[in-house]
C-alpha cells in the first residue's frame, strides 16, 4: 500500500485513550457541519496479526459446525446401508468436534489478545463503558436507522459494533459450554466426564443443553449476515478500506480524520474550540449539485 505507516502510538498523535477527548472531537466534526471524508495516503496499521488470524478461524469454524452441526441434528444426506449411515455421521460428528476444538483456540486467544493488544484489539475499546463511547454508540444507532447520514468516523471499531461484538462473544463462551457438555455426555469417560453432574443440575437436562447450543448457531448465522452487510455498507461510506484490512491489517484512512485518533497539531485533536479546522482537516465539504 502506497504511503507510509503510520505509528501506533506517538504520543499527542496516537489514538486517544481520554474519553472526553473523544466526545469533543465528535461533537467538532458535527458542529462544524460538514461530511467526513478520512480517506487518506498513510497506511494506519489497525488490526493485528492475532486478531485477523482469530476472525478468520471463528469465520470458517462457524460455517463447518453450522453445517456439521445441522447434519447431527437431522441426517440430510441419504446412506445407501445402515453400516454407511453410522460411518458417515462418526465422520461428521468428529469433523464437527475437531473444529469445535478450533473454535474454541480462536475465541480464547482473541479473548486473551483483548487484553495484551493494541488499542483497536483492546476490550476497553469494544465495550462501551464510558460517556463518549455510549454517545458514539448512539451516533452509529442513528446512522443505521437513518436518522444521519454518515457514520462517526473511527480508526477501530464503531461503538455500536462494540455492543455486538460483546453479546457475541459472550454467546460464544455459551457456546463453548454447551458443547463441552454435550461432548462429555456423550463419551461419559475420560477428562470430560467431571462436566456430566452439570447436566443433572439444569432444568430441562440433557435436551435443553442441545436445543440451546441448536438456537444459538442461528443467532451466530444471523449475526454473520448483518456482520457482513454492515462491513460493505461502512466500506462504501467511508472509503477507507474496512473490507480489505481485515485481510492486511491496514485502513487507508487519515489519523486526524477520526474521533478516537488526535491529529498531530495540539490544540486542535484534544480541542473543541477550531471545530472548522478540525472538520476540515478531514476533508472538504461536498457542496449539493444544482440543476443547471
Amino acid at each position: 500500500m502506497a504511503g507510509t505507516t503510520a505509528p501506533l502510538d506517538r504520543g499527542a498523535s496516537g489514538p486517544v485513550s481520554d474519553p472526553a477527548v473523544v466526545e469533543r472531537r465528535i461533537e467538532a466534526l458535527e458542529d462544524a457541519d460538514v461530511r467526513h471524508r478520512g480517506v487518506g495516503q498513510n497506511a494506519v496499521y489497525v488490526w493485528e496479526l492475532p486478531v485477523r488470524v482469530t476472525h478468520w478461524a471463528i469465520v470458517i469454524s462457524i460455517a463447518i459446525l453450522a453445517v456439521t452441526g445441522a447434519y447431527i441434528h437431522g441426517p440430510f444426506l441419504v446412506p445407501s446401508s445402515p453400516l454407511e449411515a453410522s460411518t458417515q455421521m462418526a465422520t461428521i460428528r468428529f469433523v464437527h468436534e475437531l473444529t469445535a476444538i478450533v473454535f474454541t483456540i480462536a475465541v480464547g486467544v482473541r479473548f486473551y489478545w483483548g487484553f495484551v493488544g493494541n488499542r483497536y484489539a483492546s476490550w476497553r475499546s469494544i465495550i462501551p463503558h464510558n460517556r463518549a463511547q455510549f454517545k458514539a454508540a448512539r451516533e452509529m444507532g442513528k446512522y443505521y436507522t437513518f436518522a444521519r447520514s454518515e457514520p462517526v468516523p473511527m480508526t477501530g471499531h464503531n461503538l455500536l459494533a462494540g455492543v455486538a461484538y460483546t453479546a457475541v462473544s459472550i454467546l460464544m463462551f455459551l457456546q463453548v459450554a454447551t458443547g463441552l457438555l454435550l461432548f462429555a455426555w456423550l463419551i461419559g469417560t475420560g477428562p470430560a466426564s467431571w462436566l456430566l453432574p452439570i447436566v443433572g443440575w439444569l432444568p430441562g437436562g440433557i435436551q435443553a443443553i442441545r436445543m440451546l447450543h441448536y438456537f444459538v448457531t442461528f443467532l451466530f448465522i444471523a449475526f454473520l449476515i448483518h456482520h457482513v452487510y454492515s462491513a460493505i455498507l461502512v466500506d462504501i461510506e467511508e472509503r477507507t478500506g474496512v473490507m480489505t484490512s481485515i485481510f492486511t491489517g491496514y485502513k487507508n484512512i487519515r489519523p486526524h480524520s477520526t474521533a478516537d485518533y488526535l491529529t498531530d497539531r495540539p490544540g486542535i485533536g484534544d480541542d473543541a474550540r477550531d471545530a472548522r479546522t478540525i472538520a476540515q482537516q478531514s476533508g472538504p465539504r461536498e457542496t449539493p449539485k444544482t440543476d443547471a
